[in-house]
């Protein structure tokens, strides 16, 4: 991106990005933030991409691409709000299916269900034929208990595109909650068949599995996905903690808690991870322990009643019934708001 005059400071910064991507070749030097931007965001470095989309500015050539790719990092990444401005702004420079698509998958996933089903109609309008833009109106059609309609919405999204394996996942999600769990085995099963890559496929397949009544096959669906999510460079925590409460439930405590470990190593903010972790270490009495996780589950997600409730049963436990009332009084306050 030129300047009209040297700016040490971003020089060095496409040098920092230079060294990176091309391991200081000789000669070698990046064209502008975009290009070092889009080869760090194939690779999956989404920090190092952000970082780079986010200086393109308004006017740039650029700008409306850098948008996109910066709604579709905060959406991978679960910060829905920031990818909903980043998709709206890019909406502002040129309109289309695909973009709408994925704004409405933005505000789904904020609950604005309204809005979302604004974004699907605006997509439908640009190209009738658009599959993800029927995808993500199952997904709304699912959130808001109009179950024919979201499977009719499916079905017409696997019309156009019968090897997405995202709308296959969608699909299998709605039959899951449905309580269809033969259906919706297929449906996962289908979705491993086009995309192996899938943790979140393993991770249902395997819940559908245990509930089928079938924890062999339900465990080893687990073993899988936790072999493939240890490839990921972001894995996902929620393969984790379903493994470790299947293990829980199957009273094979201490590996139980070594997925739940897992799960806090991956995702240190994650508040479920954190809860479950401490909830573990209490029911195989390790006190001390539990309390230190306890306070860290507290300190990311302080208003949830469910930690400070365990906090309260692992004080008592410890013999501190001034911090276990303490706790108690602060979860009965989380209930009544």
């Amino acid at each position: 991106m030129p300047s009209p005059a040297p700016n040490w400071r971003a020089l060095l910064l496409r040098l920092s990005a230079w060294v990176i991507l091309s391991g200081a070749t000789a000669g070698a030097w990046p064209a502008d933030d975009f290009k070092a931007a889009e080869e760090f965001y194939r690779r999956g470095d989404f920090a190092q991409a952000e970082a780079l989309f986010s200086r393109i500015p308004p006017g740039d050539r650029d700008y409306s691409t850098a948008q996109l790719r910066l709604g579709s990092i905060y959406y991978a990444m679960g910060r829905p709000a920031l990818a909903e401005k980043a998709f709206v702004e890019c909406l502002r420079h040129k309109e289309s299916a695909e973009v709408y698509s994925l704004l409405a998958g933005a505000q789904f996933n904020q609950k604005k269900f309204s809005e979302a089903y604004e974004s699907v109609k605006r997509a439908l309008r640009l190209d009738p034929k658009y599959p993800k833009a029927y995808t993500a109106l199952g997904m709304i059609y699912t959130a808001t208990n109009a179950w024919p309609d979201a499977k009719a919405a499916y079905d017409q999204a696997l019309r156009l595109n019968p090897r997405d394996a995202d709308t296959w996942f969608m699909l299998g999600r709605a039959l899951y909650l449905r309580n269809e769990f033969a259906a919706g085995r297929e449906a996962f099963e289908t979705v491993l068949r086009l995309d192996p890559q899938q943790v979140r496929a393993y991770e249902n397949l395997a819940r559908t599995l245990d509930l089928l009544n079938d924890p062999a096959a339900a465990e080893k669906a687990f073993r899988e996905g936790a072999r493939v999510n240890q490839l990921r460079k972001h894995p996902e925590a929620r393969l984790y903690i379903s493994y470790g409460t299947f293990l829980s439930k199957a009273g094979r405590a201490e590996e139980s808690l070594a997925q739940f470990c897992e799960a806090v190593q991956v995702a240190p903010q994650d508040a479920e991870a954190r809860f479950e972790l401490a909830n573990q270490l209490a029911r195989i009495q390790r006190w001390e322990e539990a309390a230190q996780e306890g306070e860290l589950a507290a300190r990311v997600d302080p208003g949830n009643p469910r930690v400070h409730f365990l906090l309260a049963r692992i004080y008592t436990a410890l013999g501190k019934p001034d911090l276990a009332a303490e706790q108690a009084r602060v979860a009965a306050g989380g209930l009544q708001k």
